[in-house]
């Protein structure tokens, strides 16, 4: 999860004022929300109708307080055909997750998630992705995102730390907690990649065994794979 603080300090440093900002996993809408306080355009895109409404309700409140910006949630990526005529971003921010299995269909299903991203941006525009920090098999998670960025047309030209606290809520029942008991640190790790400015690249499937003439008994010649 992507905390507010985290997204302004993101949002002031890699875009300006008038520049589009867009989250294409918006979660609870924080990136929506501090990107319109920073005076930027915001989109945010969430494809449950949970993650929808509670994105909805983050804008209108940022709104409501005065916020400058402009904003839209909406609930599928656009695409050519799109009624949204959303144009090219200028900053993807978004939190990425420790997926189950990063180097099985997880780590496929990373990839497949950086080259949309690809689509959405404008040539020589910014990702941003802010991961939990997870190691698996002595590989760390952002190391994986950038491996899977290259992959698919992302040049990583940054990776910084997050260190952030976040409220620690006892469970019920249980005896209220004092002072600095009330919040613990989270470490999230920072990966920012700039578009390469070529179309975004699908993961490459592996290529089909070469086949080679070879003789049999008889002969005859027939086709078997390479050794």
């Amino acid at each position: 999860m992507l905390s507010p603080t985290v997204a302004a300090h993101a949002i002031a440093v890699y875009s300006r004022p008038g520049d589009t900002v867009c989250d294409p996993d918006c979660g609870p809408g924080t990136v929506v929300a501090e990107a319109v306080r920073a005076r930027r355009h915001a989109i945010g895109i969430a494809c449950d109708t949970h993650g929808w409404k509670a994105a909805r309700a983050a804008l209108t409140a940022a709104k409501a307080r005065g916020a400058p910006g402009d904003g839209i949630i909406i609930d599928a990526p656009p695409d050519a055909w799109s009624w949204t005529g959303l144009g090219p971003i200028d900053l993807l921010l978004t939190a990425i997750g420790p997926p189950a299995d990063p180097a099985g269909p997880a780590g496929d299903r990373l990839r497949a998630r950086l080259a949309g991203y690809r689509n959405l941006s404008r040539p020589q525009g910014r990702l941003v992705v802010v991961a939990a920090y997870r190691v698996r098999g002595g590989v760390d998670l952002a190391s994986r995102v950038a491996a899977a960025g290259r992959d698919t047309g992302w040049r990583p030209v940054q990776r910084a730390v997050a260190l952030t606290a976040v409220p620690y809520i006892p469970a019920l029942g249980t005896a209220r907690q004092t002072g600095w008991a009330r919040a613990y640190p989270v470490h999230q790790d920072v990966i920012v990649f700039r578009a390469d400015g070529r179309r975004a690249r699908e993961p490459r499937q592996p290529d089909p065994p070469q086949l080679t003439p070879a003789a049999d008994s008889r002969g005859a010649v027939a086709d078997r794979p390479a050794a």
